[in-house]
């Protein structure tokens, strides 16, 4: 197996989402890449926890405001770990850039690859999710999104949970999900639940049916699995 297949590159690694899908990728045996934009000591903190995994880490800034130069960070990570075999990017951290370094060492190694993209919508980086799961299937390059919406500041609901998004992450770059691509999965806390007020409104209004009103079948509208 080509060492890439076992490294990991964790953009936004100096948020508490980074640091818990960095940590749950060293538990599944990846050697990981920790890209931060700001905090270095909470990055190194991170590497520190990562290592007494008996794992390697490495630490790098990657800050988007430095585009294209930050972008060397990919790089960098694939000289110190041995190649790049998956790449996860938390909200506001990774360009297309990045990802792009990223791909080309995945084709390299010729073991394919993971791309998660940690996106607050299905627009940016999620958006790309089908393009680029399209274009990089044939070198076995999955590519998939884990959407996490904000939270509003008046609904009554919890937020995302950083281990919930570690966990698909983790899922999302095991062998198990080897044939998955181009999906995107929500993380959504207790709101996935909620059932907004107007549909069980209307659900009150709709009309009752006449119950002497019969309709009969005459063979032109051929009933299908769908309607049985």
């Amino acid at each position: 197996m080509h060492p890439s297949t076992r490294t990991a590159v964790v953009t936004g690694s100096d948020s508490p989402m980074g640091r818990a899908v960095a940590l749950a990728l060293a538990d599944d045996g990846f050697h990981i890449g920790l890209a931060y934009a700001a905090d270095r000591d909470s990055a190194e903190s991170t590497a520190a926890d990562i290592r007494s995994r008996s794992v390697n880490a490495a630490v790098q800034r990657m800050d988007l405001a430095d585009l294209p130069d930050s972008a060397a960070a990919v790089d960098e990570f694939a000289r110190e770990l041995g190649g790049i075999g998956v790449l996860v990017s938390c909200p506001g951290s990774t360009a297309v850039e990045c990802i792009q370094r990223a791909v080309r060492y995945m084709i390299a190694s010729g073991e394919g690859g993971r791309i998660v993209n940690i996106t607050p919508s299905s627009f940016g980086l999620g958006g790309l999710t089908g393009l680029l799961a399209a274009e990089l299937a044939r070198y076995s390059i999955t590519v998939n999104s884990v959407v996490v919406p904000a939270v509003e500041p008046d609904f009554a609901s919890p937020g995302p949970d950083d281990r919930e998004v570690a966990a698909v992450a983790s899922y999302l770059t095991a062998p198990a999900a080897m044939f998955v691509t181009g999906a995107a999965y929500v993380v959504d806390g207790a709101r996935i639940a909620m059932i907004p007020h107007s549909l069980t409104e209307a659900a009150t209004r709709r009309p009752a049916r006449r119950a002497n009103r019969i309709r009969s079948y005459t063979g032109r509208w051929a009933p299908t699995r769908w309607t049985r």
